[in-house]
């Protein structure tokens, strides 16, 4: 039996990388996550340090800062402030690499139990172990969502 998840939306930290490969290809998984958005599907969050992240990345991309700045905007409205560090440093002890403990801790603070990621490396491969927190790529959480409609 499928769910019915209509009258809950679901709340998303999205790392620099989904929200990058959204920017510069509007057309795959991660735009589509985009979409899912303006209509109302998923609540996207991202924290003032995954937006700094994705501003440093953005020329590497041939993406125009200003741009990707007024889409950020109009796409996730307020950041999340920076999680405390208290709360990063515990996640630094489970992390592979001690620059992403900040996006566990925001999903911590913030209460979010779904992160999406392209960071194979560093992230992904936390999958299931952190209680409480869904990891998932872009791809796989348009699928668990299809499967609720």
């Amino acid at each position: 039996m499928k769910k019915k998840q209509s009258s809950l939306k679901l709340k998303v930290l999205f790392n620099a990388s989904v929200v990058l490969s959204g920017l510069k290809s509007p057309k795959g998984g991660s735009g589509k996550l985009f979409s899912l958005m303006q209509s109302g599907q998923i609540e996207g969050k991202i924290s003032e340090i995954i937006f700094d992240e994705i501003l440093r990345h953005c020329e590497k991309l041939e993406l125009p800062t200003k741009d990707v700045v007024s889409k950020c905007l109009a796409l996730f409205g307020k950041f999340l402030s920076a999680p405390n560090e208290k709360v990063v440093g515990e996640y630094k002890k489970i992390v592979t690499d001690e620059g992403d403990a900040h996006i566990l801790a925001s999903c911590h603070e913030e209460k979010l139990k779904y992160l999406v990621t392209l960071d194979k490396k560093h992230l992904l491969v936390l999958k299931g172990k952190i209680k409480g927190l869904k990891i998932f790529t872009p791809g796989e959480l348009i699928e668990l969502l299809s499967s609720w409609v």
